[in-house]
């Protein structure tokens, strides 16, 4: 396991321009939302004492009033997103079925609205398109990309991997439909809990259970668009099922880079938060600053995700290769 992740963190530094490529479409995306929010924010702060506040740190007052007559986008901004909590939010989101896009809720009422909902289903099929051309390139020893192929790759094998993430979005949807009366149930025993620390307990090891069937899934359906990039698979369906049967004889390891590198991002997150705490945004040059420290942050966040990709190569490489010769 160790040495299928040093393999792919390696393959990762020889390539990486593909971090670059990624953080540009996320910015890209990003933009599609911010730039008309900075441009309502520049109205509704003209002229305002707020806006001095609102410059030099956050006026919680000014934003609760002015959240209130929020609808679409908008609607979303909240210090919840600021600093580290976006972690948290986007993790709450998560374990509610809004991500991605929506479409687990249950009938309940979505937090995000549509637009925002429907930019990251755009983007989500962005990253479907890239997979294939990141696969590519990390399928390949000596590594080294160009644009020119890496679209090729992309559009080559997208048909496939659609399909692929069609079936894993249908096992999340399983996921969270046998979720629902095992959360109403846990939820039943906490309430009757005597001891508020059973009851907490309860209710975050439901979470817990939860979050590790979904990475479950993600690792299955990961392991199958390398099958399909790798081996070259035509049917989403077995290579679906044979990812399973790899992840299955090589549980200890395939599960083992997820556990390195989600502790490597927890890592991260509070490195990212030390110092967020630490700068002071008091006017736009400390804002460059700031905004420099996300992008690297995210940049580190894509990193991780790109050097877990080519780990998966390598581990199913080496392991593959060797189930082929036994």
């Amino acid at each position: 396991m160790l040495t299928a992740l040093g393999s792919g963190f390696r393959a990762l530094g020889r390539n990486w321009g593909l971090v670059v490529l990624v953080l540009l479409a996320n910015l890209g995306f990003a933009l599609v939302l911010a730039v008309p929010l900075s441009l309502q924010l520049e109205g509704d702060l003209a002229n305002r004492g707020a806006s001095s506040a609102m410059m030099y740190g956050f006026d919680y007052d000014w934003w609760a009033e002015w959240s209130k007559r929020q609808g679409g986008p908008s609607s979303a901004l909240a210090p919840d997103i600021l600093g580290t909590g976006f972690a948290f939010r986007n993790l709450d989101l998560l374990l509610k079925g809004s991500l991605p896009a929506g479409l687990f809720t249950g009938g309940d009422d979505v937090p995000l609205d549509a637009t925002t909902l429907g930019v990251g289903a755009l983007y989500l099929l962005l990253q479907v398109f890239l997979a294939g051309g990141l696969l590519g390139v990390f399928r390949a020893p000596r590594g080294g990309w160009t644009a020119r192929g890496l679209v090729h790759g992309s559009g080559f094998y997208f048909g496939r991997l659609f399909r692929v993430s069609f079936l894993a979005l249908a096992a999340a949807g399983v996921v969270f439909a046998a979720n629902a009366p095992f959360a109403r149930w846990v939820d039943g025993l906490a309430r009757e809990a005597v001891s508020e620390r059973t009851a907490i307990a309860l209710t975050l090891g439901r979470h817990a259970l939860l979050l590790l069937a979904l990475v479950l899934v993600h690792m299955v359906s990961s392991y199958a668009k390398v099958l399909v990039v790798c081996e070259e698979r035509l049917s989403a369906v077995l290579a679906f099922l044979s990812s399973l049967g790899f992840c299955a004889r090589h549980f200890l390891a395939a599960f083992g880079q997820y556990v390195v590198v989600l502790a490597l991002g927890g890592a991260l997150l509070f490195l990212f938060g030390a110092l967020d705490a630490r700068l002071a945004v008091v006017g736009w040059r400390s804002q460059l600053v700031a905004l420099v420290l996300f992008q690297l942050f995210v940049a580190a966040r894509i990193a991780l995700r790109l050097g877990l990709l080519a780990s998966q190569v390598e581990l199913q490489r080496g392991r593959g290769c060797r189930q082929s010769g036994s």
